[in-house]
């Protein structure tokens, strides 16, 4: 897959593709997303042999911690410049707080914004203007006050581009200053009315400016203002305790441990014999069998983590034959999303065809998954003049052209066992189903400059992409220019204030896409964790697990 292609790179080579494809000014907001934060890790070894707390020690404590597996090393745990995903998993929302929380559905069927340091939000007439209040007498784990003035730093900074804060700068472009009101009420004007500003809010962690001015590592300090603060982080546990003098009430759960396992059969059995709560990453090929073994089954329960993330196909509109939105339409027939889901993620994602599902990129109502029909495919590219005229060759030509293609996408991941025979992906069966209808498909991989220059200089005919980042977010970057309809759409969701209007235009943006064909869905990521039963209120928003909303039963 191309996940760990830079997503900047990647998706503003698709931007200008489309624009080179119409006649349209092009639009000038960036991507949105946050890259997939696992490749940007800054890995900070260690061994979980050194210092490691002992098995009485960690039995002692559980009946008031919380213990999490993780899965890969968080690196630096750092709130903004270039968090890993278990960074960010470790801290938001727990260390650091953003202004607004952005909550699960409460029955409206889409998120809704929630106070969390901000007590009030207003956004004036012309929608040029946004006037945030703080909650008042609200301090950080230092004791010091939270101020108007750390949350100015903390959005200027990130819209520093020096900065490197280049996951969520891109969301507060439609920012043109952050200017003072009181020592507890900030004013962001805006360039144009934008509903995403307000999403960017429910992001940005806000920091005190006494210990990150200088800079945003903060010399390795992690102060926030949340209902948990750093107690260590050593020998592969990262451990939070209870602040007692959280502004809005201690939380139910005294202690938190993230603990660093990479093998999860030893995180597994760990499980079974009590030492951990929730487990971060169960085995494809092994799932469901995994949470239905002896001593996880008593004890565990699944949960589907919703996370916003769609593996995909994107066609160079500009380029022959695919500025056809026939042979487009086509491919997307050739894509069998059902057993793809099925054999290459064990179960561990499910079809999907638009960036557009409850939760997703766009949250709102899906539309159907077409079914794989590749007789359906061979009608449209008959339709389209494309068609075997030497029935010998059995490849489709047009005009003594054959229909022959470039795909391009990442490397294959290196086996784990060297002697086992090569895995099929995904992409292997799109290329078989074209083959078997006439339709030739060269496949080149790369790494990510390769891939970055390929996108760049639109020498492609397909590639395969990730869709990452969070729930709701602006999809215009990547649908810009996919047809007026889409346009249309793009422009009215971005002028809406609230999630539940966004969800309502949903299905118009599925319709507009229908129209077009400017990409093809394959699955949506479904990873599965397994979590105790003793721990309630569990409840999985934005692909993670708010844990100020839980408890632990006695």
């Amino acid at each position: 897959m191309v996940g760990r292609a830079s997503q900047a790179a990647v998706l503003s080579a698709l931007v200008a593709a489309a624009v080179a494809a119409c006649d349209s000014p092009a639009r000038v907001r960036p991507w949105r997303h946050a890259p997939d934060p696992a490749s940007e890790a800054e890995h900070v070894p260690g061994s979980r042999a050194l210092e490691a707390p002992g098995e009485p020690d960690v039995h002692a404590a559980r009946s008031h911690t919380l213990r999490i597996h993780v899965d890969a090393e968080p690196g630096r745990l750092t709130p903004l410049v270039a968090p890993s995903l278990w960074a960010r998993r470790i801290t938001l929302g727990t260390i650091f707080e953003p202004l607004l929380r952005y909550a699960p559905p409460d029955g409206r069927g889409a998120g809704r914004y929630a106070p969390r340091l901000a007590r009030a939000w207003r956004v004036m007439p012309s929608g040029l203007e946004i006037r945030v209040e703080l909650e008042p007498g609200v301090t950080f784990h230092d004791g010091h006050p939270l101020t108007a003035g750390d949350v100015q730093f903390t959005l200027d900074a990130v819209r520093d581009p020096r900065k490197g804060v280049d996951h969520l700068r891109p969301m507060l472009d439609d920012v043109e200053a952050i200017e003072l009101v009181s020592p507890h009420e900030v004013r962001l004007r805006l360039k144009r009315p934008s509903g995403w500003v307000l999403r960017a809010l429910a992001e940005v962690p806000i920091l005190p400016q006494h210990v990150y001015d200088g800079s945003l590592h903060g010399g390795g300090a992690v102060i926030g203002t949340g209902p948990w603060k750093l107690v260590s982080n050593k020998a592969g546990v990262v451990h939070l305790t209870r602040n007692e003098r959280y502004w809005a009430g201690a939380p139910a759960i005294s202690d938190l441990e993230f603990v660093y396992e990479p093998d999860a059969a030893v995180a597994l059995r760990e499980a079974k014999r009590g030492d951990l709560d929730l487990i971060a990453a169960l085995i494809p090929a092994h799932w469901p069998d995994q949470a239905n073994a002896p001593g996880v089954v008593a004890g565990f329960r699944p949960l589907e983590l919703a996370t916003p993330r769609l593996r995909y196909l994107v066609f160079n509109q500009a380029r022959s034959p695919l500025d056809d939105p026939r042979v487009r339409h086509a491919l997307a027939l050739l894509v069998d999303r059902r057993t793809i889901a099925r054999r290459v993620f064990g179960g561990l994602a499910r079809p999907a065809l638009w960036p557009i599902w409850p939760g997703g990129p766009v949250s709102g109502a899906e539309a159907a998954v077409p079914d794989f029909d590749p007789a359906g495919a061979a009608r449209l590219l008959d339709a389209a003049g494309w068609i075997d005229s030497e029935p010998k060759d059995g490849i489709r030509d047009r005009g003594g052209k054959q229909l022959r293609l470039t795909m391009i996408g990442g490397d294959k991941p290196a086996a784990k066992d060297a002697s086992a025979p090569p895995a099929k992906l995904e992409r292997d069966y799109f290329v078989e189903a074209a083959r078997r209808i006439g339709v030739v498909i060269d496949v080149r991989t790369g790494g990510e400059a390769w891939l970055d220059k390929r996108l760049a200089d639109h020498a492609y005919d397909v590639a395969e992409l990730v869709w990452t980042g969070m729930v709701d977010t602006d999809p215009a970057p990547v649908l810009a220019h996919a047809g007026p309809r889409t346009d249309r759409t793009l422009d009215a969701l971005a002028a809406v204030w609230d999630p539940a209007e966004r969800a309502r235009l949903a299905p118009e943006l599925a319709a507009g896409l229908a129209e077009t064909w400017p990409l093809a869905g394959i699955v949506a990521d479904a990873p599965q964790v397994l979590v105790a039963k003793r721990v309630k209120g569990v409840r999985a928003w934005d692909g993670w697990i708010d844990f100020s909303q839980l408890s632990l039963a006695p």
